[in-house]
Order: C-alpha cells, then structure tokens, then sequence
C-alpha cells in the first residue's frame, strides 16, 4: 500500500526536521491525490503546443524532488533508467518516503548544515533556498497536474487536503 493514500499523522514535536516531514509528506499526499485514477487520456495530454505533457512533468518533478532530497542525503542515488508513468508515478513516491524517513533521523544542526551549490551560477546556498526553490516548486506542479486532469476531462476526487478527508 502507498503510505500516500492517507495523510500521515503530523510528527510528534515541532522542530525544524518535523515541519520538513511534514511538508514533504503532505507532497506525496498531495501528489497522490493528483495522480489517483489518471488514466492514458491524461498520462498523454498536453494543454497547449510548446507546453511539456504529462510525462515531461512528471521526469521534471522527479528530478527536482530528488535534487532536494539528496542535498539533504548526499549517497542517495537517482534512478535514471525510469521512463514509464508507473515509474515514475512510484519514483516520486518513494523519494518523499525515502527523504521523510531521512529527515527523521537529522538533528536541527544537521538540517542547518545542508547546502546545495549551483554550478550555473558556482554559488552555494542553505537549505532555506530548497524549500522556496525545488520542494515548493514540486507543489506547483501537482498543481499543473490537477488543472491539466480538470481540463482533459478527468477531475481530482473531491477530498480535502486539509483533513485528508473526503467531503
């Protein structure tokens, strides 16, 4: 079973490594909302020439994902031979439950030991700038993927994702 189909408790104390989980943990719940029951109509849909379709978004969000997850782990290792919707459907999924299960483990002088260096621009940043750079940016995308479903004809659920509730 994906831990994703429910919301996951909230972390037992607030602390910077908790509020990470957290977040992480509501994307793949998000992500799994936003995926559950595509069908190929949507898997193959591009809402405007020049825009990337389906499987384009999904390899962006596993890429970026993962970039965020290894600053965080730097012996992880990207699986590059996924090319399916399944694959990469489960890719992202397993990287939130692999980078939660990794933040469970790092302390609060960890977490502000965590960069990630730009070669484009040759300048490294603190973690703070994964959140506002590729984690919210995942969000974003799940976004995309529940407007494009809306479009080609196949609406999310109706569940809400603050209670994880259906309503």
């Amino acid at each position: 079973m994906n831990p994703y189909q429910k919301l996951p408790d909230p972390p037992k104390s607030i602390n910077s490594a908790g509020i990470l989980i957290r977040l992480i943990d509501s994307i793949g719940y998000r992500f799994h909302l936003a995926t559950n029951g595509l069908t190929d109509n949507e898997i193959n849909f591009r809402p405007v020439d020049g825009s990337m379709d389906m499987m384009e978004l999904l390899n962006h969000m596993y890429r970026v994902l993962f970039w965020a997850y290894r600053a965080f782990n730097p012996d992880a290792k990207i699986n590059k031979e996924i090319s399916t919707y399944s694959e990469y459907h489960q890719g992202i999924l397993n990287t939130c439950i692999a980078f939660s299960n990794y933040l469970e483990k790092m302390t609060g002088e960890e977490i502000e030991k965590v960069s990630v260096h730009l070669r484009r621009t040759d300048t490294t940043y603190s973690f703070w700038y994964l959140i506002n750079g590729p984690i919210t940016d995942i969000l974003t995308h799940i976004g995309q993927i529940n407007s494009w479903r809306r479009i080609a004809g196949n609406p999310c659920p109706r569940i809400s994702p603050f209670t994880g509730e259906a309503y």
